[in-house]
């Protein structure tokens, strides 16, 4: 079956596509543009320039944050240089002491705002902003073992569903909240492109202690409480907690004030913590 514990919401068959799609999503939100972003823009040249300059220019020691040149430096990467030396730089930058959580959390998420942005100020084409998400995927897919090597053994089975919201174009962040919660020692279910059957059967036959749905824009909040309430009503668990999260709470949280869930976060370690002690709880007094 496709919807398996450890599919890794691989996208690599639909992530270039024609470039109708550019018609058709020119100037409508996309999951990867989150407003909280500030509006710097860069200039094609200077992004091509970046991208041929020398790795150690910008892979300075001993800085754990992740600044705006290495930020710059993999966006031009990712759009046109190579997967080989997106992963090049990517290990410099680990060898000058960055850490791979926050290559997750920052680096990775800040570079995919970056070509959204490049993108709705028609600097870049909707074809090189795909294939630049489609290299910092792999990117992930690159580091997961590395990441996963510490992963904590779960003291009790944990089951998570993470799912995106219906009409969702691009998953990157979603694949990033997974890793940390498999790093965290939870069982992890998912794939971009399940069909509503598809996950009605799977929660309906799978015991999961919270699902998860991520939300990119603001169309996507007006069936979210039934939606909730519908896979509520078909799981397994009758008392699932309901996590929401994604690039829309990112930069609107006062947006889901009436969204019926146990769990708001837009950071993957607060979302981990808050789903072990809702599930922790609900156990404690026999509703798991």
């Amino acid at each position: 079956m496709r919807h398996t514990q450890d599919s890794s919401f691989n996208q690599e068959d639909s992530c270039l596509e024609d470039d109708q799609n550019e018609t058709s999503n020119i100037k409508q939100p996309i999951d990867i543009l989150i407003k909280m972003l500030d509006q710097e823009i860069i200039p094609r040249l200077l992004v091509s320039h970046q991208a041929n300059s020398p790795l150690e220019e910008l892979a300075t020691p001993g800085l754990r944050k992740i600044h705006t040149p290495e930020i710059d430096l993999l966006s031009g990467l990712a759009m046109n240089g190579s997967q080989e030396s997106c992963i090049e730089y990517i290990k410099k930058l680990i060898s000058k002491q960055v850490s791979i959580e926050s290559i997750y959390l920052d680096l990775i998420p800040m570079t995919a705002r970056k070509l959204g942005v490049l993108w709705e100020e028609d600097i870049v084409s909707f074809t090189e902003v795909t294939i630049g998400l489609w290299r910092l995927q792999h990117i992930l897919y690159e580091l997961t073992k590395d990441f996963q090597m510490k992963n904590s053994m779960p003291i009790e089975n944990l089951n998570a569903l993470l799912i995106p919201a219906p009409k969702s174009q691009h998953t990157l962040g979603l694949f990033i909240v997974a890793e940390f919660f498999r790093k965290a020692g939870w069982r992890v279910w998912g794939e971009p492109n399940l069909s509503s059957e598809e996950i009605n059967t799977l929660i309906f036959s799978q015991w999961f202690d919270v699902i998860g749905v991520s939300i990119g824009y603001v169309e996507q909040l007006k069936d979210l409480n039934e939606m909730i309430a519908s896979l509520r009503a078909r799981s397994m668990n009758p008392n699932v907690s309901f996590m929401v999260g994604g690039p829309l709470y990112n930069s609107h949280p006062e947006l889901f004030d009436e969204i019926d869930a146990d769990i708001k976060s837009a950071d993957a370690n607060e979302a981990i913590r808050m789903a072990e002690i809702i599930v922790g709880n609900k156990k404690n007094i026999g509703l798991n």
